[in-house]
């Protein structure tokens, strides 16, 4: 494997940018000595300059370290602030967060957060300091001091008229407690025969034989849709990319899943070498 290999290898696995010592770490079981902080550092300087890779001004102007990913700037803010977000202990303030990220991400900051919060991967309260969470808090979370004595003085008026009485613990079991939600049916998950007669209907309709797994998928939402359940876009990843291993079929690989929505970068299938897997095909 060459080191440019190694490097896009190691880049494409990360969510996060990475510096050029991190790479250096990540490509050297793969290389050995080849991977030199300096061999390491062309290589990166001559992705960035062909648009294969986006460098992050990062660091200080005394010392800058820049961080390289092959993903867009945007999923780059975001894949930070979700490793920040679930990294600490408690709630950040929106505009401390921000300030985290590096010069050239600020611009992303407002997108970023909107993505991690549609996909339930952050929460925001909103205030005159508005607050990010990790995840959707109870809300007895957002109940402090100030407010539980209050709620105590009203629990102790009204407890005077009210049999049984209502204690604390009781009012906040229910202000915590979540709505009843009918649960969605469950299905067995499609096996080898249904890719085949998928691909086989998909193949009909196109000129060429590599077929977008996106395509694939909206097949198996129809024949998750039949049989009253739910598509999931994991079980089908791990289907193609189960039958990949196995020699069972081919990948054509996406060379800027950065580009992609969410919904469709999240069925890509990770390749032996390179991006990941867009499209497939039986191997007859």
């Amino acid at each position: 494997m060459t080191l440019e290999h190694a490097i896009q290898e190691a880049l494409s696995r990360s969510e996060l940018p990475l510096k050029a010592a991190e790479i250096v770490k990540l490509v050297k079981p793969a290389v050995g000595r080849a991977a030199t902080l300096k061999a390491v550092a062309a290589v990166l300087e001559a992705l960035s300059s062909s648009g294969a890779l986006n460098s992050i001004a990062a660091g200080t102007r005394s010392k800058p370290q820049p961080l390289f990913t092959p993903h867009s700037l945007e999923t780059a803010a975001a894949a930070l602030l979700k490793h920040w977000l679930h990294a600490a202990s408690k709630e950040q303030q929106a505009v401390k967060l921000k300030a985290k990220l590096p010069a050239g991400l600020l611009p992303f900051f407002e997108v970023a957060l909107d993505s991690l919060v549609s996909a339930g991967a952050a929460f925001v309260l909103p205030g005159a300091k508005p607050l990010v969470y990790a995840h959707k808090p109870q809300p007895s979370e957002l109940l402090d001091a100030p407010l539980r004595r209050s709620l105590q003085k009203v629990l102790q008026a009204v407890n005077t008229v009210r049999t049984p009485p209502v204690g604390l613990d009781d009012l906040i079991a229910w202000l915590d407690a979540a709505p009843s939600v009918p649960p969605v049916a469950t299905i067995s998950a499609p096996e080898e025969a249904d890719l085949r007669d998928w691909y086989d209907l998909d193949r009909i309709r196109s000129s060429s034989v590599m077929i977008p797994i996106p395509q694939t998928f909206a097949r198996y939402q129809a024949w998750a849709a039949e049989r009253g359940g739910v598509a999931d876009s994991q079980v089908l990843r791990n289907l193609i990319e189960t039958l990949y291993i196995n020699g069972h079929l081919l990948l054509e690989p996406c060379e800027r899943p950065q580009d992609l929505p969410d919904h469709e970068r999240a069925l890509l299938v990770p390749m032996s070498l390179g991006p990941p897997g867009y499209s497939w095909c039986w191997i007859s």
